[in-house]
């Protein structure tokens, strides 16, 4: 069916045309109420990697680690107060009460061990504070420093800092309900211990902590940030076209879209999560430019003193086709997505195309023909626009001798440049503290304390106990050089455990801290401990139920991604080394996922991006029956890429994951520019007869103009980010900007003095 069949098809039957597009909308809409939002970070984790398998197993093999952490300072003052014990008492009694709270650990429900003749003796490290004399105190603050398992970890060195760790495991279903009321418990009282206790600094953080507060942000963005950059793009097509008609026509094709996507989205029954921001900014800039594209020639015919009905028909004439065509890269990029095994961007990546497609068709099939119905008032600023692009082209065709080898210069530069990037995230630094304090407590705490970094190893006994000397031993061999290392803050083991025992039972004799020979004298010591402690502080935090394997737990200094692959390939090799690879695994948890995810990231997008940009070509190709055609386009589309990753580099260095995102991302809009120039073109050549540079002056009149507000509008509906409180999309939204610019100045002024170099077709 041709295009020109379609569109008197679309203007003959408006009425049906309008209905029909209502009631898909209708249809769609009705997913909205099954929409979800899962705040939870570990659904960034890449599913087949190595990294995310052994975090799991870990996890479901020992008590998960999941924790909440409340942290407590003196402000200049030792904990060691009576007062401030006594609190720390009573949050830890508080916290015990938590719903959904599996373990509690503090400084004083620490389990402190020691003999009495020939006894083993195990209690709470601080018992009934507000009883004890200062001399007891004072005692309890000097004898910390010979507890290991605590002193470095619980409790800071200069003694002003400690913490205390809620695990918590909200079931399913409904985690994310169970996990507000979990925090919010928590909250409640730490608003009263700060009333109580305003001599003392107490915060909080830990990773449930950041997938509470992150709908809660969203929740608190979405009435800023959406608004205004519906007023800032609306204002400025209205501005740029100069017609109310336009601007109204384009606010019912967004509120169409979204409320359709968000609709399928439900119905696809992908959750939502942290950038769901990004669904509405990107649809209504894209579903902005197909309308800038159909009212741009429409009232260039309209100027030509053409009815409304005739404009509308000879504007879907002329844009059905690179709608369509760009409707479908677009798609293409954002569908490339797939290829990546993180879940939330691939449903990004399917949601966004979703949109996409909806702003086509409400596009075409319902703005097009009220358009047609109404007499759309000729904005005068029509003509001048037309000319302005046309003085573009002849300046970029006067000039194509040197833009022609000028462009791929500096691109070649910029994409030169590209190994000065670096890849690095940190996902306890992508929240804004305009909103929350989490960023920057977990620096402090971090400064104070260093337990921010949390990583365990699994270690494997080969006779299938973890009471085997020989296996302790190789633990404890692991444990102390891990100690030396400078990244290293804490280490916590079962080697280090075994050997408190065995010194408690001969008398607190230091000569005794060594690992026992004997197996069945560890299995012993093992049971009389796990015996004598309390109710939720048992072994099944560090040993595994059949008593195979244990976890080596270790606290990092903060360090980027980066730095801690440096850290890992350090361990591997003494692992290797030492002959205990077979015993102990890599380093688990959910920052040293991350620190592998951007990578990750980066390479899969990067194959996903090839191939979309191969399929591209290949499209096309075909539609406009060229390969000449495909093989140019693939330059204006390849180039800005590799171009803003080189200005990346010179502005910020630092590509996180959601800069590579963005690459990805751009590519289906990159193309849109392309397109339209193409078709413009390839338009002028085959109906019009006309030579190279008059189709060049042509394309450049119909939808030059149209390009730079896209771009604009593009920009400024990005540059919005910016305010969101999830700091990675502020990296994704430069880098897009960057794209789209450069995209501009390569599809102005290389792309059109390739058409003319190399195209020697003739029409009769």
């Amino acid at each position: 069916m041709s295009k020109t069949i379609i569109a008197s098809w679309i203007i003959k039957h408006r009425i049906i045309s309008i209905i029909l597009s209502l009631l898909l909308f209708l249809g769609l809409t009705q997913g909205v109420t099954k929409l979800t939002f899962n705040p939870d970070m570990e659904t960034f984790f890449p599913e087949s990697h190595p990294a995310t398998s052994l975090n799991k197993d870990i996890n479901e093999t020992f008590l998960p680690t999941d924790n909440m952490v409340i942290a407590i300072n003196g402000r200049g003052e030792s904990i060691f107060i009576k007062e401030t014990l006594n609190l720390i008492e009573e949050l830890t009694k508080r916290a015990w009460a938590t719903p959904f709270s599996i373990r509690v650990d503090s400084l004083t429900n620490y389990s402190y061990v020691k003999s009495v003749e020939d006894d083993l003796i195990v209690g709470p490290f601080v018992e009934n504070a507000l009883s004890l004399s200062e001399e007891i105190i004072k005692e309890k603050e000097k004898l910390v420093e010979e507890e290991e398992a605590i002193y470095g970890f619980l409790i800071s060195e200069d003694k002003q800092t400690t913490i205390i760790s809620i695990v918590i495991d909200p079931p399913q279903p409904n985690k994310e309900a169970n996990l507000i009321t979990t925090v919010e418990f928590i909250l409640e009282f730490l608003d009263e211990a700060k009333l109580d206790y305003p001599q003392l600094d107490i915060r909080l953080t830990g990773n449930p902590y950041q997938e509470y507060i992150s709908p809660k942000m969203v929740q608190a963005e979405v009435p800023i940030v959406l608004p205004l950059m519906l007023l800032l793009i609306f204002l400025s097509v209205f501005f740029l076209l100069r017609s109310l008609a336009a601007v109204i026509a384009t606010v019912a094709v967004v509120f169409l879209t979204i409320g359709s996507t968000f609709g399928s989205i439900g119905l696809m029954g992908n959750a939502l999560n942290q950038m769901v921001i990004v669904f509405p900014i990107l649809i209504i800039t894209l579903a902005l430019a197909d309308c800038v594209h159909l009212f741009s020639i429409y009232f260039q015919q309209r100027t030509q003193g053409k009815t409304t009905e005739e404009s509308m028909m000879r504007s879907l004439e002329l844009n059905l086709q690179p709608l369509f065509l760009t409707t479908i890269t677009t798609c293409i990029g954002f569908l490339s997505f797939n290829i990546l095994e993180v879940a939330p961007l691939r449903d990004l990546g399917n949601g966004i195309s979703v949109g996409v497609f909806l702003a086509f068709v409400f596009t075409i099939f319902f703005v097009a023909p009220i358009i047609s119905l109404l007499k759309v008032k000729i904005p005068q600023s029509t003509e001048t626009q037309t000319r302005f692009a046309k003085k573009i082209a002849v300046f970029s065709l006067s000039k194509g001798k040197t833009f022609i080898w000028l462009v791929p210069v500096v691109s070649l530069f910029l994409i030169s440049l590209i190994p000065l990037n670096e890849l690095d995230d940190n996902p306890t630094q992508m929240y804004s503290d305009r909103y929350n304090s989490f960023s920057p407590d977990t620096l402090w705490l971090d400064e104070k304390l260093g337990v921010t970094f949390p990583v365990s190893f699994r270690a494997d006994s080969k006779n299938g106990s973890v009471s085997n000397p020989k296996f302790l031993r190789s633990i404890d061999q692991f444990s102390l050089w891990l100690e030396e290392q400078d990244e290293v803050n804490h280490v916590t083991s079962l080697a280090r455990t075994m050997k408190t025992l065995n010194e408690s039972m001969h008398g607190d004799d230091v000569n005794w801290k060594v690992i026992p020979d004997d197996q069945e004298l560890s299995s012993q010591y093992l049971f009389f401990y796990e015996m004598s402690l309390p109710m939720g502080l048992d072994m099944n935090s560090s040993i595994s139920q059949d008593r195979g394997s244990t976890k080596i737990a270790a606290t990092l200094k903060d360090m980027s991604g980066n730095e801690y692959l440096a850290f890992n390939e350090k361990v591997n090799a003494y692992l290797d080394e030492n002959g205990l690879n077979s015993i102990i695994s890599e380093p688990a948890g959910f920052r040293v996922v991350f620190s592998h995810m951007n990578r990750v990231i980066v390479n899969s997008l990067i194959i996903g991006v090839a191939i979309g940009l191969s399929i591209i070509t290949l499209i096309l190709g075909f539609f406009f029956r060229s390969t000449l055609f495909g093989l140019l386009s693939s330059f204006p589309n390849i180039l800005p890429i590799g171009s803003a990753f080189g200005v990346w580099a010179i502005l910020n260095g630092q590509v996180s994951f959601m800069v590579a995102v963005g690459m990805g991302s751009t590519l289906g809009i990159i193309v849109d520019f392309t397109v339209h120039l193409l078709s413009k073109y390839d338009l002028a050549r085959k109906e019009m007869g006309k030579s190279p540079e008059e189709a060049i002056y042509f394309s450049f009149e119909a939808v030059g103009f149209a390009l730079i507000i896209m771009t604009a509008v593009l920009s400024m509906g990005f540059a919005v980010l910016h305010l969101v409180n999830f700091i990675p999309l502020h990296d994704f939204a430069q880098f897009s900007i960057i794209a789209f610019i450069v995209a501009l100045l390569i599809d102005f002024f290389l792309f059109p003095n390739l058409l003319v170099k190399f195209d020697k077709r003739k029409f009769n």
